[in-house]
């Protein structure tokens, strides 16, 4: 199963947790810090958040999002009933402001992905 994979930032940590809590309002604050922490492999939110900080504005650390992993870390702080389908297509459907590349290396990305000519030497 694909998972999507994003920019480990601030922001785009932010605009998942406010995604998450529209669609499940009920699970507090605290907790979705947890699972969203667990959701990169991360044993716990206080793990994470130095992690997170450290980084520069110019690194590139690409995270993948694992919505079951997210599961597994809600259901452990008590929140059962949630449909692990409809959380992964809530997690698919998350629009990330932090892109994965920056302009310049998208275009590098792109130039390399793009296939040679078929008549091309």
């Amino acid at each position: 199963m694909l998972n999507p994979s994003v920019r480990f930032s601030p922001s785009n940590i932010a605009t998942l947790k406010k995604a998450l809590r529209g669609q499940y309002p009920n699970i507090k604050s605290s907790h979705l810090d947890e699972a969203i922490a667990a959701s990169f492999g991360f044993k716990s939110y206080a793990a994470m958040r130095p992690v997170l900080y450290q980084l520069g504005a110019y690194a590139r650390l690409v995270v993948v999002v694992d919505h079951l992993l997210l599961l597994l870390r809600l259901e452990e702080l008590g929140y059962s009933g949630i449909a692990p389908e409809s959380l992964r297509r809530l997690v698919w459907s998350v629009e990330f402001p932090d892109d994965r590349y920056d302009d310049d290396v998208e275009q590098m990305v792109r130039m390399r992905r793009r296939p040679t000519a078929a008549n091309a030497d």
